[in-house]
């Protein structure tokens, strides 16, 4: 898929006075350092209310043609450059098929959302054990996964019904109080000791195929 900027006469008066030779192809990335998109085109917008304050970014937005080489007639989408307030460095590029009459605020909330995505992902990882299994089947991955969403939302839920008494509440909070309020079994000596065996068998065994692979080799 290929995205075209839309020609306009003044990157146009850009691109011929810095000596590149013509509009036939730029690159996007060379397009947002252009001068006219660095004085004037960059928009601060606010996205939301974060834990430090206000969380403020500025973007870059114009319409571009994409078209992916099949089909009869190119679409045209909205391109974001997103850069963090007081950075010079470029953070974000995305595309877009919302409607063209979307406005630059609704665009930059919207891209802004996959903070929340990213961030529920590391919670179920650390809290929930999401990356933590051993299968062989792609339907044992299912069920594992099943269980993770269920404890998540779970979680969730409670978040949202505490917030209000514990406005910082998070998931980490309340995994630690759950394992404190929870009635839990003391594993007597020879359990822990069958617990142990069990270790190093698997150790010993991990070890002794190591060194016939070795010999095999040699």
């Amino acid at each position: 898929m290929r995205a075209v900027l839309p020609r306009r006469e003044k990157l146009q008066r850009e691109l011929l006075g810095n000596g590149m030779g013509g509009l036939a192809r730029w690159t996007i990335a060379r397009w947002v350092y252009l001068p006219a998109c660095a004085r004037t085109a960059w928009r601060r917008i606010r996205l939301r209310d974060g834990e430090k304050g206000e969380l403020e970014a500025q973007y870059l937005h114009a319409s571009v043609w994409v078209w992916d080489g099949s089909e009869k007639q190119a679409q045209r989408w909205h391109w974001l450059v997103r850069r963090e307030f007081g950075a010079s460095e470029i953070s974000h590029y995305c595309l877009s098929n919302a409607p063209l009459e979307t406005p630059l605020q609704k665009l930059a909330q919207i891209q802004a959302q996959r903070f929340f995505i990213e961030h529920n992902f590391h919670e179920a990882k650390s809290e929930c054990g999401m990356a933590d299994y051993q299968v062989r089947r792609w339907d044992a991955w299912h069920h594992h996964m099943a269980l993770v969403m269920l404890a998540t939302l779970f979680l969730v839920k409670q978040k949202i019904l505490g917030r209000h008494q514990w406005p910082m509440l998070s998931i980490n909070d309340l995994v630690t109080a759950l394992a404190h309020m929870l009635p839990r079994r003391q594993l007597t000596a020879e359990e822990l000791a069958e617990i142990i065996h069990k270790r190093h068998q698997r150790r010993l065994s991990a070890k002794q195929s190591s060194v016939r692979r070795k010999v095999a080799l040699e």
